[in-house]
């Protein structure tokens, strides 16, 4: 956003290689002759799908139109060598944990990504909550994923790209760090207020955020961190366009998790998020317009199930999802009738049920 020094250009460069967790990427690194995934974001030019930015070798006489991915994606699979006898890869910067890669061959790139591990649940839940958002008839913009199941690759999701050379992508962690915060703005309400300074509507960052939290909560999405997120900008007039479209919701819906007895209230607000707060009580506490979300457009937990289970998901882990689901709908329900959904209160409440709970002959004469 203009604001950037010698610390944020590092810290830039380090978030845009590929993240060294993810398993295939140090064979991809080795096999390239580059120490780290940072060398080999060098070595293919720091290119990404999502914006216009590169780094262009001193030595090396090169413009942009020689390099970019709409005119590569006719040589050998979407790649090209020109420099350094190296095949530029667009991989190369595309973070996140799943394996994916960019699909150039596509009329609009589209971003495949494999999911292997839980029974290929995170492209399902990229589905199902593309579906969510349809029922919505809402506004607010979202990525669409469809998917399909591969022998030997799990369930494979596909979305089109919503950026191009004239559109880029900036996370919300960048409009953050563009300004220095001030103490009487949370970084949530700094965000919002930054991206009205910037030029977007204050009415639609603001509904944008209370929408995207709001089915956070419902589908306990646990990684809305702010690189998940952010704005759209044109890359010709640097204006802001607006918010960017919801993506990557595929860690929810309890994706990772073994346990098959439902949770309570209180374990489900205890349960760890990577977001602007730690608990979702906290960001719910952000909302401006609790009815944001129509309740009545919701599926039913018993459609959630049955969307599940369709989809390959052992029945008992559809069902899991299911419960937990119908007591998010139900906090919901209460938070959109007035009601503070508040961590404390609900552990207060479960203290209080605890020791009002009767004790039982049995009990009593084990204590005795």
């Amino acid at each position: 956003m203009g604001h950037a020094d010698l610390p944020k250009i590092k810290k830039w460069w380090k978030m845009r290689a590929i993240p060294a967790s993810r398993s295939i990427v140090q064979n991809i690194v080795k096999s390239a002759e580059c120490i780290n995934s940072e060398m080999y974001l060098a070595k293919n030019l720091a290119l990404s799908v999502t914006d216009a930015y590169w780094v262009c070798p001193e030595s090396v006489t090169l413009k942009y139109d020689q390099v970019k991915f709409t005119n590569l994606s006719m040589y050998s699979n979407g790649k090209a060598s020109c420099y350094n006898a190296t095949s530029y890869d667009y991989n190369a910067s595309l973070g996140g944990q799943m394996e994916k890669y960019w699909d150039l061959e596509q009329p609009v790139p589209d971003l495949v990504k494999e999911s292997s591990k839980y029974y290929g649940q995170q492209s399902v839940n990229e589905v199902v909550v593309t579906k969510i958002h349809t029922m919505q008839e809402t506004d607010v913009p979202f990525v669409k994923y469809t998917a399909e199941a591969i022998p030997g690759h799990g369930i494979i999701s596909h979305c089109q790209s919503f950026t191009s050379e004239h559109v880029e992508l900036i996370s919300a962690y960048e409009i953050l760090e563009s300004q220095k915060s001030e103490n009487s703005r949370s970084n949530y309400e700094q965000y919002i207020h930054l991206c009205r300074e910037y030029g977007i509507d204050e009415e639609q960052i603001q509904k944008f955020m209370d929408y995207q939290t709001l089915t956070d909560f419902v589908i306990s999405n646990t990684d809305e961190h702010l690189v998940n997120f952010g704005v759209l900008r044109n890359a010709d007039t640097m204006k802001l366009i607006g918010p960017a479209p919801i993506y990557d919701s595929g860690n929810s819906m309890f994706y990772n998790e073994d346990r098959l007895i439902p949770y309570s209230r209180v374990e489900l607000l205890t349960r760890p998020i990577t977001s602007f707060y730690k608990t979702e009580d906290k960001m719910l506490g952000k909302i401006h317009d609790r009815s944001v979300v129509k309740e009545e457009l919701l599926p039913s937990p018993e459609e959630i199930k049955i969307l599940y289970t369709k989809a390959g998901i052992p029945e008992q882990k559809a069902e899991f999802i299911s419960e937990n689901y119908k007591l998010k709908l139900d906090m919901m329900h209460e938070f959109q009738h007035g009601k503070s959904i508040s961590l404390y209160h609900e552990k207060e409440m479960e203290r209080k049920m605890q020791y009002h709970k009767p004790i039982t002959k049995q009990k009593f004469l084990k204590d005795l």
